[in-house]
């Protein structure tokens, strides 16, 4: 499982500095950092992006799947013990799990413009800092409005997909906070992601994680977030993915999770039970499960050894 550093140019951090190369930590994955590691002092390195293999990359998916079903159990088990109304399928996962083609274009451009909304500015290129923050803003502020408005248990699909391109206008007005940023405190911007990575980092991952509790209630409740642990952690993922291997490769990871997620749903609801497309289906399903999680748990040793 070797991870080539890449050759192509590092993202500069614009201010004429040379670039900090960082000293990896592991001979496995040259020009990243070890998971745990980062996760202690997230840095923006201006080095190269590592380079991933294929096989590299599916360590790291089964890895964040892991953690994704492992935090779910655990919050149906909070839900459970303490009581917590959560509605069966809230009106968001309803427009997804139900096949309809209002849904598709949803599913096909969301993981891509989250990667530009939440993990597009984890760097020090000013290219990558100031159209990612355009994003940001416009994320922040939906992220702030799906939670403070109550929304109805059922909504017809093309009200839902209208609703959720219409919400973009606030896109707008972002992109030209972030060209005022550029013009006239790109410095200080630049600084302060330089110097306030972890803040930064974490920030990110906290709101990724918060624009999902939707996905579990109608309406504004604490336990919601709660709820959202799981896509708090891939979002953690995501982000690591991002910073030390590129934009491309947490899109890649992304598109990854989502559309399989979605359409195999869909194609796996739509399937007579007890016939045999729903058998092949669950017996598909279940092998495919039990060695991402045993792949997983190897990765998961291996970032335990600072190997990962």
């Amino acid at each position: 499982m070797k991870a080539a550093t890449q050759s192509s140019a590092p993202e500069s951090s614009g201010n004429g500095a040379p670039a900090r190369v960082e000293t990896p930590a592991d001979p496995e994955t040259p020009g990243a950092r070890p998971l745990l590691g980062f996760l202690r002092r997230p840095t923006f390195s201006t080095s190269p992006p590592a380079r991933l293999t294929t096989w590299h990359w599916l360590g790291w998916m089964s890895l964040l799947l892991l953690a994704a079903y492992v935090s779910s159990a655990f919050t149906h088990i909070l839900a459970h013990a303490f009581g917590w109304p959560v509605p069966a399928s809230s009106a968001r996962v309803r427009f997804l799990i139900q096949p309809s083609r209002a849904a598709v274009p949803v599913v096909l451009v969301a993981p891509a413009l989250e990667e530009l909304g939440f993990r597009a500015f984890l760097s020090t290129a000013p290219r990558f800092v100031f159209l990612g923050l355009a994003f940001f803003i416009g994320y922040a502020y939906l992220v702030i409005q799906a939670n403070l408005t109550p929304t109805a248990a059922t909504i017809p699909p093309l009200e839902m997909l209208t609703h959720y391109f219409y919400a973009f206008w606030v896109f707008l007005p972002a992109g030209a906070i972030s060209l005022l940023l550029y013009r006239y405190r790109r410095a200080a911007v630049l600084a302060f992601f330089r110097s306030r990575a972890g803040w930064v980092f974490w920030a990110s991952c906290i709101l990724f994680g918060a624009a999902h509790a939707s996905l579990y209630t109608n309406h504004l409740v604490w336990w919601g977030f709660a709820l959202a642990l799981p896509q708090f952690l891939l979002g953690v993922g995501l982000a690591y993915l991002r910073v030390n291997f590129g934009l491309r490769w947490s899109i890649a990871s992304h598109y990854a999770i989502d559309v399989p997620s979605v359409f195999g749903s869909w194609l796996y609801l739509s399937a007579a039970p007890g016939s045999l497309l729903h058998r092949g289906m669950l017996a598909a399903l279940t092998a495919i499960g039990l060695g991402l999680v045993a792949y997983g748990l190897l990765v998961l040793w291996r970032v335990s050894r600072h190997a990962w």
